[in-house]
Parts: structure tokens; C-alpha cells; sequence
């Protein structure tokens, strides 16, 4: 159907389906403009709330269950195809922020020292939330460990693994991801565009 209206309405097909999907998923979130790309699977769909124009562009994984599981995305936040978001210890991103492709981010893990003795499957699974701030882009392929704040403005460079907090308007980079710059001080050095 949406290959029929897709042409009088003036957007592409894929658009026109990922709309409709949006609004198919769940009445509490039609209002919100979601955008659907193919593949995107919701486990734990109680427990995630999405605000309006976000957007998923297919292939991607979203996790909200366990004790303390919750997955929040803030309006106008884009998540990019193959990402992996287990918030089974908490995840919350903020508005206006950027997911770029093959991100994962963890809020469990399993332990290996609490009982040396005991088998990696017997281990316990320890879970802790990760926070990511609003106007943030995280390049494609990174990985964020549980527990990580990302603050707000930063930006975490592509392949980056990173397993501590991030100040707000940092740009980290490397495995283990570190300091190589700041948005302030980059755009202090671009034209002024007045």
C-alpha cells in the first residue's frame, strides 16, 4: 500500500513504509512521528519510551527487560542500521542525538573473578545504567560499557570502546577511547558563519 501512496504524497517508498510502520507499532507513540526502518525489534516494548521524530533505520535491537531495564530515546534522536541497545540496566539517551551504524551499548555484564571456581556461565550478571546527554554523536562501530555518562555536545569518534564517563562537549576517540579534542574549541578555530 505504501508503494501506491508513496508517489502521490511526493516521499520514496522506503520513507512511506517506515512511516506507516511507526504508526503500526503502538498507538501510544502515533503521535510521536516515529520512523521505522525494516528489521527493528523491540523486546521489553513496555518498558521503552520513545519521544516524537525518532527515528530507526532498520537492522537494529532494543532490549528493556530484566530488573532494572528501561530504554529512554529523546525527540528528534536518530539511530543509524545494526545497532544493538541492551538496556536491561537502564539506557537513557537524550534529544537531538546521533547513533551512527553498528553502535552497541551495554548495561549488564557478566562477572569472571566472583568465584574463580565457578564456570563464566555460572558468574553472576552485574548491571549498571549508562546515561548519554543530549546533541551527541556517537560514531559508527563504537562501544559504550556499562556504567559510562556521556555528557552532553560530545562526540565519541567511530570504533572507539569507551569504559568511562565522557564530559559534556568532549570528543573522545581510541580503544580505550580518550580526550583528542573539544567541540568548543573546534568550532572557536571554524569561520564565523554570520
Amino acid at each position: 500500500m505504501a508503494g501506491l501512496i508513496a508517489p502521490i504524497i511526493g516521499k520514496d517508498v522506503e520513507g512511506s513504509r517506515a512511516r506507516a510502520r511507526g504508526w503500526l507499532i503502538s498507538p501510544s507513540v502515533r503521535d510521536s512521528r516515529l520512523w521505522l526502518g525494516p528489521r527493528v525489534e523491540f523486546v521489553g516494548k513496555a518498558r521503552i519510551e520513545l519521544g516524537p521524530r525518532v527515528s530507526f533505520f532498520g537492522n537494529t535491537y532494543l532490549n528493556a527487560t530484566g530488573p532494572n531495564g528501561f530504554i529512554s530515546i529523546g525527540e528528534n534522536s536518530h539511530v543509524d542500521q545494526f545497532c544493538v541497545l541492551y538496556g536491561q540496566g537502564g539506557l537513557t539517551i537524550g534529544s537531538d542525538c546521533a547513533i551512527a551504524a553498528g553502535v552497541i551499548i551495554y548495561t549488564q555484564t557478566n562477572q569472571y573473578d566472583y568465584d574463580v571456581e565457578a564456570k563464566i556461565v555460572d558468574q553472576p550478571i552485574v548491571y549498571n545504567p549508562v546515561v548519554i546527554g543530549s546533541d551527541v554523536w556517537i560514531g559508527a562501530g563504537a562501544i559504550i560499557l556499562p556504567g559510562v555518562t556521556i555528557g552532553d555536545h560530545a562526540v565519541v569518534g567511530a570504533g572507539s570502546l569507551v569504559r568511562k564517563d565522557v564530559p559534556p562537549w568532549s570528543i573522545v576517540g581510541g580503544v580505550p577511547a580518550k580526550p583528542i579534542g573539544s567541540r568548543k574549541q573546534v568550532s572557536e578555530m571554524l569561520p564565523s558563519r554570520k
